[in-house]
């Protein structure tokens, strides 16, 4: 194959578009968790007014910034086909592996063509955290666009642009999508790293004070007006979480972080060999993948052969130096902040790209190019990826729910792990939603929401109804505690047309003396 320009974009893109779609079209269309506990409802719930009155119905969850979710539900609650929304999802990704792409096309323009270009596309999209989240309302793809072409820009801008040219941008894009996202703080540890000890050393204080300035810039941009509005109604500009320094009475004393899935002791250190194993270690469904070994071996192995090579000069050197501490800072944040491997997105993509890089950079001159296929096919066999809740096909509209008529009067209530916060935006106006329990709320937690919830619904005059899980073969511990707040099921459900999962809703009624568990809210 001829070689091609380093400075043309074309490759790259082409390569990424044909991997997005091949991976869209092979998942099918996202009906995971989180899109039917949240990414719907948090955005309508903002747009509809619900905020203020429903109570925690998308759960821990409820609060989550709604922003990056906007154009996802005015997609859906316009009715658009599932194959529209579902490319509009994929964009992020395109993107991160565009910028992956370009990174290493300016860090390693040698023996640079299109068969490179194809490999590293294809073991980019095909890991397992990037080929199920394609296509998907996880955001995690976000973030790591976002990481990723800070990046790009960086190792693009040296010897081209100067220290705050390169490093405020770089700071501002990281900073935006972490902004949207919480968990893309781990690419702003890696960028922050990166801004510290990659370069001159004289420049160091200006490129740590510029990366600083434009993170702040960013989060600022994508996370600063909803922080005000969680600092105004709960206290705690990033509530629930962190609450054990801010102290809202909405919610208990408590940091609210998953610490399920966090490496400790040596395990933390064996984090690439574990990932070897088909295990449940770092998700909640069993993964395997050899891409995140592989692309650290590959990335110690370039950047050795940059500091050896007397051609390779001082520019590919911070190139190849700042990729190296952005991909292992991020990748040591993760372990110490989460260890769940979608969180993983952008080094899984920076690592797939640098091991097809290492295996171009080192292959015999004397075996054909196309007998690269075969590691690609060890690699592939030894990936095993989550599904994630997809469907096979795509459905127009892409969500669609029904209710059975209601009164105007009628109140839902919701007492259960499960998520069914989706269907609340297809309620009529008017017709509000509290959770008594879920994950974030029980009523042996008596903080001020939970007071407010159990006042709203003994207050009700009208119809309730519980909103539930039909046929859910999983043990639900909240499933009966709305009878902890005196209802009973009163009458025969009703079914809920859901596109996404059964649910139908049960007539409650009040008994006659309904216990005080919570006072009253202030």
């Amino acid at each position: 194959m001829t070689e091609w320009r380093s400075s043309t974009w074309m490759p790259s893109l082409l390569a990424a578009i044909v991997v997005t779609l091949a991976a869209l079209g092979y998942k099918g269309q996202d009906r995971n968790w989180d899109l039917r506990n949240y990414h719907l409802y948090n955005p309508s719930a903002l747009v509809d007014g619900r905020y203020g009155e429903d109570i925690a119905v998308a759960q821990l969850q409820s609060w989550h910034n709604p922003a990056i979710d906007l154009p996802f539900a005015a997609m859906v609650r316009a009715g658009f086909p599932g194959l529209i929304v579902s490319l509009w999802l994929a964009l992020p990704a395109f993107l991160a592996i565009v910028f992956a792409l370009r990174t290493i096309d300016v860090c390693w323009p040698q023996q640079r063509n299109a068969w490179r270009t194809l490999l590293c596309a294809v073991v980019a999209a095909t890991g397992a955290s990037v080929l199920p989240s394609i296509g998907t309302t996880f955001n995690d793809a976000v973030t790591a666009a976002g990481a990723l072409a800070a990046l790009w820009w960086i190792v693009d801008s040296t010897g081209k642009r100067g220290v705050w040219a390169t490093w405020l941008p770089a700071g501002a894009m990281a900073g935006v999508a972490a902004g949207f996202k919480l968990t893309g703080s781990i690419y702003c540890v890696g960028l922050g790293v990166t801004a510290i000890a990659c370069g001159r050393l004289r420049e160091m204080p200006t490129r740590t004070l510029a990366t600083l300035a434009g993170g702040v810039i960013g989060v600022l941009a994508s996370a600063g007006p909803w922080a005000l509005v969680l600092w105004h109604e709960h206290g705690n500009p990033l509530f629930p979480y962190f609450n054990q320094i801010f102290q809202s009475p909405d919610a208990l004393p408590l940091p609210y972080n998953d610490t399920t899935f966090i490496p400790h002791g040596i395990d933390a250190l064996l984090v690439p060999f574990h990932l070897l194993v088909n295990s449940a270690r770092f998700s909640e469904s069993k993964l395997a993948d050899p891409r995140v070994l592989l692309g650290l071996v590959a990335l110690a192995l370039l950047a050795r052969d940059a500091w050896r090579t007397h051609a390779s000069g001082d520019e590919t050197r911070i190139r190849v130096g700042c990729v190296a501490l952005f991909t292992v800072a991020s990748f040591a944040s993760w372990i110490v902040l989460y260890g769940i491997y979608r969180y993983l997105f952008a080094v899984e993509i920076l690592c797939s790209v640098l091991a097809a890089v290492a295996a171009f950079r080192w292959w015999p001159a004397r075996w054909p190019r196309w007998a690269l296929l075969i590691p690609l096919a060890i690699v592939l066999a030894a990936t095993h990826r989550p599904r994630w809740g997809r469907h096979d096909s795509f459905t127009t509209p892409m969500v669609d729910v029904r209710f059975p008529e209601l009164p105007p009067d009628a109140m839902i209530v919701t007492s259960t792990t499960h998520p069914v916060a989706h269907a609340i935006p297809y309620l009529p106006r008017g017709v509000p939603a509290i959770a008594l329990a879920n994950r974030f709320m029980a009523p042996d937690r008596c903080t001020r929401l939970q007071a407010r919830a159990e006042q709203r619904v003994r207050a009700h005059e009208g119809p309730l109804f519980l909103l539930k899980e039909v046929f859910n073969q999983d043990p639900d511990p909240m499933a009966e505690r709305y009878r902890d707040y005196g209802l009973e099921k009163s009458g025969a459900c009703l079914n809920v047309d859901d596109s996404l999962k059964p649910l139908e809703l049960c007539p409650l009624e009040k008994a006659r003396e309904t216990p005080v568990i919570c006072a009253p809210p202030p």
